[in-house]
């Protein structure tokens, strides 16, 4: 974490998730507004946030000399019904219905790392391995029904 100065117990996970540009089928998750640099810290009246908080980041960036995007979870939920609130500012996220990915979380509360960026991003990259292969699949789909 970044969030507690001169933290060494790690109790507190800062979780990046880094999306290659540029890959067909697959759209980049983004905080806001896609392609800016964001920094979030959504405490306050709508998000429980107890010591040491939770902030979040995204931006563009350049890995292994890719262009990429980064979304950045530090801290941890109180209370994951609250997710709502985190959701509804993300983009891109494969959704089929507004909620979907509170709704998932809230599922699996007991999963390790349900409360911080590592439930959060792997809930996330589970939708987007489901939309890309439904859009893979409809596009053979549509490439086997066009070719008779």
């Amino acid at each position: 974490t970044e969030l507690i100065p001169e933290d060494n117990e790690g109790k507190v996970l800062r979780v990046r998730m880094v999306m290659k540009e540029g890959v067909n089928f697959f759209n980049p998750v983004y905080l806001f507004d896609e392609g800016s640099t964001i920094s979030w810290i959504p405490c306050g009246r709508k998000l429980t946030c107890s010591y040491p908080g939770i902030k979040f980041f995204y931006g563009p960036d350049i890995y292994y000399d890719n262009e990429v995007s980064v979304l950045e979870m530090d801290g941890q939920f109180d209370r994951l019904e609250e997710l709502i609130y985190v959701e509804s500012h993300l983009s891109n996220i494969s959704t089929k219905f507004y909620g979907e990915v509170t709704q998932q979380m809230l599922k699996h509360a007991d999963f390790p790392g349900s409360n911080n960026g590592t439930g959060l991003f792997q809930t996330i990259v589970g939708l987007k391995i489901r939309d890309v292969y439904e859009q893979l699949i409809s596009q053979t789909t549509r490439g086997f029904l066009g070719s008779s």
